[in-house]
């Protein structure tokens, strides 16, 4: 009975006659009944406890026949309860045999399983929600396709320009949800890593501040800063994504415009950031939902002609919660406007040096420079991806690859290992069989566009497999289980051999024209200071123009050495990209200074004055 009494789950055991042989506490909780209504010995109609409490007794009572018609067999069923703290109970029965074989009775086990089902549930709002939201640009993007498809000639060029834009658009549109949907699922997960950084906050807001000004000239911006404000140790590029949220929606919901009002201020240990709005307000039943995915206010409350995809706010909440801070939303009611409020720890970041976006040591003292927004690392640390599904090895791996000095990435998942590629190219990638897809096949996939060199994680054994993972690209193999000493000593083997362009861009890291700056060791990209996220193919477009900066490049070869040599018809491509790369580092895409076309040969990077 001590034994019962320890279980999580409620235990019951019944004679053949339905009388109680034993019992522990939590049976009783959960059927909703005193110790002193079950005595051992006694008749216990279990079933009609049970259909007194369910929420849909007719199908409760046909689930509990079925359970109870066959004693000697194991049958489990889930009921919806009324009980507004378990909604949901999960009841087992098993057989119990003597020693001779002969039924004695059965066994119940009742299981709370309310969280269970409501995050289920949840996962499936969620998707049926996010194939909504991916429905709309889909459906432009196929229309305008088969339009030009089906009747090209009939269109004038501009009509088809007008369609072109709309795919280039949505597609954009369709880009963003997906990986908006991916940045909420991987810092709920805890698989999104934070790159954190010393942030110089007042002007990172001045910025946005500055481009808020220009974007939305119908409101007035106010920001209030404290003097000497301390840097704050933060994902600057995470951190900039939740302002622009909020902002976002400030002006959103602001249709008639205002003041926006945003505020920092430092209450002991945090960093608290307002944003304050003048416009329609948000009812307060409305105010502990609008953080859920997908959330959004009925359209009766929601005056904007603009809809958002719900998810802004969401990847706020997360991202603010994965540094460890606070966010929540506060109004006085429809009409009154709205706060939106977030904290962020201040933390000591001695072992950051503060430096600007190119390199330089920020000043000790006094004003910032208006270019300076972010701190890195001076030193650029070996980047390795570890891509393994075993969460222990992938712990055990990563802890002696950073001490080995190495920034380690740890991937489970085929998407996240495509998703991290796009962001920025590891210097070596340890790769072992992932939960969705084998090794050898995702080494093949690698290689159809990437030579990063790979170490495959073999399991022992297994000599053809790795056999297979070396004849398709791999440059080393390691068989499990591994010797670890030696495992490391080779990772150190192949850090050493970087490329020969690795090489020449360590002896000049730092491409720099007009307010465009293209830190080849770090892999990043700043205009104007600040960060510029690129993906892997927009990082090699504007990198392939700036090795040749001041020349023109035609559609044919920028093709070949983006895309390779097989896509040398694909004009569509460089267009394409081409468009999104103007959006990101030109201060006016539709007058370009930096990415000049030169008609119906191709395009050059304009050689500026810094």
């Amino acid at each position: 009975m001590a034994v019962a009494e320890n279980l999580r789950s409620g235990f019951l055991l019944l004679n053949q006659r339905e009388r109680l042989a034993c019992a522990n506490s939590r049976a009783y909780a959960l059927l909703g009944c005193q110790e002193s209504e079950l005595t051992v010995g006694t008749a216990v109609d279990v079933r009609a406890r049970l259909l007194a409490r369910a929420a849909d007794p007719l199908r409760a009572r046909e689930e509990l026949d079925r359970l109870w018609e066959h004693p000697e067999q194991e049958a489990s069923t889930d009921l919806a309860l009324l009980d507004a703290a378990i909604r949901w109970l999960r009841v087992q029965s098993f057989p119990v045999y003597g020693d001779a074989g002969r039924l004695l009775g059965r066994g119940l086990l009742l299981d709370d399983i309310t969280l269970e089902r409501e995050a289920a549930q949840a996962r499936s709002e969620a998707l049926a929600l996010a194939a909504h939201e991916l429905k709309t640009p889909l459906a432009i993007i196929k229309g305008c396709a088969t339009t030009l498809l089906g009747s090209s000639r009939r269109w004038d060029p501009a009509v088809q320009r007008e369609m072109l834009e709309m795919i280039d658009a949505q597609a954009d549109r369709l880009h963003e949800i997906l990986n908006t949907l991916l940045d909420v699922w991987r810092l709920d997960s805890g698989t999104q890593t934070l790159r954190l950084a010393q942030v110089q906050f007042e002007e990172l807001l001045r910025r946005l501040v500055e481009q808020r000004e220009r974007s939305a000239p119908g409101h007035r911006f106010i920001l209030r800063v404290p003097p000497a404000l301390p840097p704050v140790s933060c994902d600057p590029l995470r951190i900039e994504q939740v302002l622009n949220h909020l902002l976002d929606n400030a002006v959103r919901y602001s249709p008639g415009g205002g003041t926006i009002r945003l505020e920092v201020e430092v209450e002991g240990t945090e960093l608290r950031v307002s944003i304050a709005d003048q416009g329609i307000g948000i009812p307060r039943e409305h105010l502990e939902h609008i953080f859920q995915r997908f959330y959004r206010l009925p359209r009766e409350e929601a005056e904007s002609e603009e809809e958002g995809s719900g998810l802004g706010l969401a990847v706020a909440r997360a991202t603010i919660e994965a540094h460890g801070g606070r966010i929540w939303a506060d109004s006085p009611g429809p009409g009154q406007g709205a706060t939106f409020s977030f904290t962020l720890p201040l933390q000591a970041t001695g072992d950051l040096p503060a430096v600007t976006a190119t390199g330089e040591p920020a000043p000790a003292t006094g004003s910032v420079p208006a270019q300076t927004a972010v701190t890195l690392r001076r030193e650029r640390l070996a980047s390795v991806l570890l891509a393994e599904q075993d969460a222990r090895i992938a712990r055990y791996l990563r802890a002696h690859l950073e001490e080995l000095g190495c920034q380690v990435q740890v991937v489970s998942h085929s998407a996240q290992f495509f998703r991290l590629l796009d962001l920025q190219i590891p210097d070596l990638i340890l790769l072992a069989n992932l939960a969705d897809i084998p090794a050898l096949e995702l080494l093949r996939r690698l290689r159809e566009f990437s030579e990063i060199p790979v170490i495959a994680l073999c399991p022992s054994g297994h000599d053809e497999e790795g056999v297979r993972l070396l004849d398709a690209g791999a440059d080393d193999l390691v068989y499990k289980p591994f010797n670890l000493r030696e495992l490391l000593a080779r990772v150190r083997c192949r850090l050493r051999r970087r490329s020969p362009e690795e090489s020449e861009r360590r002896h000049q890291p730092i491409f720099r024209t007009g307010d465009l700056v293209i830190d080849y060791a770090q892999h990043q990209v700043f205009m104007a200071g600040q960060p510029v996220q690129l993906s892997r193919t927009e990082y090699r477009l504007l990198t392939t123009l700036a090795q040749h900066a001041g020349m023109v490049m035609t559609h044919e070869l920028l093709l070949e050495k983006v895309w390779g040599p097989e896509y040398n018809r694909e004009i569509d491509f460089v267009w394409v990209y081409i468009s999104r790369l103007r959006r990101k580092i030109e201060p006016d895409p539709r007058h370009p200074r930096y990415i000049l076309t030169v008609p119906d040969v191709g395009y050059k990077l304009a050689r500026l004055p810094y």
